[in-house]
C-alpha cells in the first residue's frame, strides 16, 4: 500500500504504527512540490495510512484527531488569474527549475520567479497552516557616534534599506502558490523589478515604519509578529521598525519571513544594513555614490539562488612549489551516487529507528492546545555574567566539547526531570532534537564568505539521546548526568558533521515529508544554537574608516511558535552566553517555561562548580 523507491525504512516505519509526525526531524508536510531529482518517490497510495496513523496517534497523546486537518492542499489560494508560463531570461542558466526566470504571463512591471525548493517547502508549508510558525525576528540595539532626531534617523535607515535591497533583492521578493489548473501545487518566490527609485522609495515607506512609543524590542516583537509572514500571497514579507529611545540610542527589529532567509540570513542582512546606515550618516559622498551604483531595473541580477544550484564542488588542494599541501583538497556536496545515498539512508533510518520512542514534557497547558486556535508567541530570556561565560567556557574546553555541546545536554535532561519515565533505568525512549545545522561551508567557494549568503541554507539530521543515559545513574549529581549527555551530544555532532551530502539531500527529504500538511504537535524540546554572534552579526560600522559611527550594544534572534515545544536557543555576544526561548503561551504557561530556563541555566552552572 506504501511504497518507497529507495528507502523501506520509512514505509517500514509507517506499516509499524509510527505517525508520521515522528518520523522525520520538524516534519510539516505538502503535496505536489516538484523535486530537483527523481528519487525516492512516495507514492499517493499511502495517503489514507498516513491520516489513519495521525489521528490514532492524535489521540493516544491527548490531542482531538479533529484538530489535526487532513488536508492535501491547505495553503493560501494563488491571487494569480491563471497558470503563468515562464519563458528563460536572465538570471536563469541552465535547466533548473529554482532558478531565477521571467514571468511572461506577468502584465505590469517585469517580474521574476522561481519555485521554492529544500527547507524553503516546510517553512511554506508551516507557515500557511501553523499560523505563522518560523516567522524569524531579529532585534538589535545600538548607538550612534553623534545625535540624530528620530525623523532624520528614519530617513537615513530607509536609505540604507533601499542599498540592501540592491544588493539583496530578495528582502523585497514575495510569495505566491499556484495551484490552478494543474495537478502539483506550486509555491513561487516572486520578484518585481524596480521601475524607478520612486518606486523603491515607496516601498521603503510601506516596510520600515518609525515607533516612538516602545523602545522594548522583545514587546515590539510581541505586538507586530503574531500571525504568518507573509499574511498573504503578493504581499511584502520583509519589515524592519525602528524604536528610538534617545538622539544616541536606538533599536531595530527586523521581522521576515523565514521562506527565503534563515537566522544567520537575517543577522547577514542586518550587518550590511548597517554598514549602509553608517556610512549615509558619515558620509556625505556616500549618497550620490550609491545613487550612481543603483540602476534600477537591473538589480535582478543580484537575487540570491537556490541552495540546490549552488552547492559545493571538488575543489583540489592548494600545493606549494615544495609539494607541501597549504590547503587540503575540498569534497564536492553530492546529489547523486553512494556517498548521496549513504547520508540519506542514515538520516531517514535513525528518524524511524528513535521516532517510536521520542520522550515529552509533561507540563502543558491542560486541555492540550487546540491546533485550529491562533497560538500567542513569547519570548523568554536568561543571560550568564561574563564570569560564568568564562567558566563555562573553561569548563567546555577541559572535557573536550563545545559549549552547544554541553547546553544541549542540559536541555535533553530537562524532559526527563519534567517527565520522569515510569521504566527509569530501562527506559528505551529518547529525547529527539532536530539537528538544525547552518550549511554555508557546503556551497560553492563564491558564496562561503562570512557575508556571501544571507538566504536560507539550513539542513537537519536527528540528534538522539537515550533517556536511560541519566535514569541509570540514580546515586549521580545533576552535573554528572548533564555530562553524560552532553558526551553523546559531542558524538552525534560528529556523525552530523561527517555526513558527505547533508545539504544535498534535503530537498529530497522534503519531497518525502511532503504526504501531509498537518501533522501532530511536537511536544519535545527544540534547539538552535546560534553560536558566537558576532560570526555574521559584526559588533561595530563602518567596517573600514577613521571612527566607528554604529556600535551594536545588545540583540536576540526569535522565531514564532505554534507547537507546544519551546524552542531553545543558545549564543555569544560580546563575551557573555545568553540562553532564551521561544514558545506558545496557549500550549504552556510562561511560568512554566520561565521554569524551564531557570532549571537549564542551574543545570549549566552546576557543571562548572564540581
Amino acid at each position: 500500500m506504501f511504497r518507497t523507491s529507495r528507502c523501506p525504512s520509512l514505509a517500514n516505519a509507517i506499516h509499524a504504527g509510527v505517525g508520521v509526525r515522528s518520523l522525520i526531524p520538524r516534519v510539516y508536510f505538502s503535496v505536489g512540490y516538484p523535486r530537483p531529482r527523481p528519487k525516492a518517490k512516495v507514492v499517493r497510495a499511502g495517503h489514507e495510512l498516513i491520516c489513519h496513523w495521525l489521528r490514532r496517534s492524535a489521540g493516544q497523546h491527548g490531542y482531538n484527531s479533529s484538530s489535526v486537518r487532513i488536508e492535501h492542499h491547505n495553503v493560501p489560494q494563488p491571487t494569480m488569474a491563471n497558470t503563468p508560463t515562464v519563458t528563460d531570461t536572465k538570471p536563469s542558466s541552465g535547466n533548473s527549475p529554482y532558478k531565477w526566470r521571467r514571468d511572461e504571463m506577468h502584465l505590469g512591471s517585469m517580474r521574476f520567479k522561481r519555485q521554492i525548493v529544500a527547507g524553503e517547502v516546510i517553512q511554506d508549508v508551516v507557515n500557511a497552516t501553523k499560523h505563522g510558525e518560523g516567522s524569524i525576528f531579529l532585534g538589535v540595539y545600538a548607538t550612534i557616534s553623534s545625535p540624530l532626531n528620530h525623523h532624520e534617523l528614519l530617513a537615513q535607515l530607509r536609505r540604507a534599506w533601499i542599498a540592501l535591497r540592491w544588493d539583496v533583492p530578495t528582502i523585497a521578493a514575495q510569495t505566491v502558490h499556484d495551484r490552478k489548473n494543474i495537478a502539483k501545487p506550486r509555491t513561487w518566490m516572486t520578484y518585481d523589478v524596480a521601475q524607478s527609485h520612486t518606486d523603491v522609495e515607496k516601498w521603503a515607506e510601506e516596510t520600515v515604519t518609525l515607533r516612538k512609543d516602545i523602545t522594548d524590542l522583545d514587546q515590539l516583537r510581541y505586538e507586530v509578529g503574531q500571525g504568518p509572514m507573509p499574511p498573504a500571497d503578493l504581499v511584502p514579507q520583509s519589515f524592519l521598525y525602528l524604536a528610538p529611545s534617545s538622539s544616541t540610542a536606538f533599536g531595530v527589529l527586523m521581522n521576515v519571513s523565514h521562506i527565503p532567509f534563515d537566522g544567520s540570513g537575517v543577522k547577514i542582512l542586518m550587518s550590511k544594513l548597517f554598514e549602509h546606515l553608517a556610512m549615509y550618516i558619515s558620509d556625505p559622498h556616500y549618497a550620490p555614490l550609491q545613487s550612481a551604483t543603483m540602476r534600477w531595473g537591473r538589480e535582478y541580477g543580484n537575487l540570491l539562488p537556490a541552495t540546490v544550484d549552488i552547492l559545493r564542488k571538488h575543489e583540489p588542494a592548494q600545493i606549494d612549489v615544495h609539494g607541501k599541501v597549504l590547503v587540503p583538497a575540498t569534497p564536492e556536496e553530492p546529489q547523486s551516487g553512494p556517498a548521496y545515498d549513504e547520508t540519506r539512508t542514515k538520516i531517514m533510518n535513525e528518524a524511524a529507528k528513535y521516532a517510536p520512542h521520542v520522550h515529552p514534557f509533561k507540563t502543558y497547558i491542560e486541555p492540550p492546545y487546540n491546533l485550529l486556535t491562533k497560538p500567542i508567541s513569547r519570548r523568554v530570556s536568561h543571560e550568564f555574567t561574563i564570569e560564568e561565560s568564562n567558566k563555562i567556557i573553561s569548563t567546555v574546553r577541559a572535557e573536550q566539547m563545545t559549549v552547544n555541546q554541553l547546553l544541549l545536554g542540559a536541555v535533553c535532561l530537562l524532559p526527563i526531570i519534567d517527565n520522569p519515565p515510569a521504566d527509569g533505568p530501562n527506559s528505551q525512549a529518547v529525547v529527539f532534537v532536530h539537528g538544525v545545522v547552518d550549511c554555508r561551508q557546503r556551497l560553492e567557494k563564491s558564496y562561503r564568505h562570512i557575508d556571501g549568503y544571507p538566504g536560507f541554507c539550513l539542513s537537519t539530521s536527528p540528534i538522539v539521546v537515550p533517556v536511560s543515559t541519566a535514569t541509570s545513574m540514580p546515586s549521580s549529581s545533576k552535573a554528572e548526568k548533564v555530562l553524560a549527555l552532553a558526551t553523546i551530544v559531542r558524538e552525534q555532532y560528529k556523525a552530523q558533521a561527517a555526513l558527505p551530502a547533508l545539504l544535498g539531500v534535503n530537498a529530497e527529504i522534503v519531497e518525502m515529508k511532503a504526504t501531509n500538511p498537518n501533522t501532530l504537535p511536537w511536544t519535545g524540546p527544540m534547539f538552535l544554537a546560534d553560536g558566537r554572534g558576532s560570526k555574521y552579526l559584526r559588533e561595530s560600522y563602518p567596517e573600514h574608516g577613521p571612527a566607528q559611527v554604529i556600535e551594536i550594544t545588545d540583540f536576540f534572534t526569535s522565531v514564532n511558535k505554534t507547537e507546544p515545544g519551546p524552542a531553545f536557543r543558545a549564543l555569544e555576544w560580546k563575551g557573555r552566553i545568553m540562553l532564551s526561548a521561544d514558545y506558545n503561551e496557549l500550549a504552556v504557561e510562561p511560568k512554566v517555561v520561565e521554569g524551564w530556563m531557570k532549571l537549564w541555566a542551574e543545570l549549566v552552572l552546576v557543571v562548572t562548580n564540581r
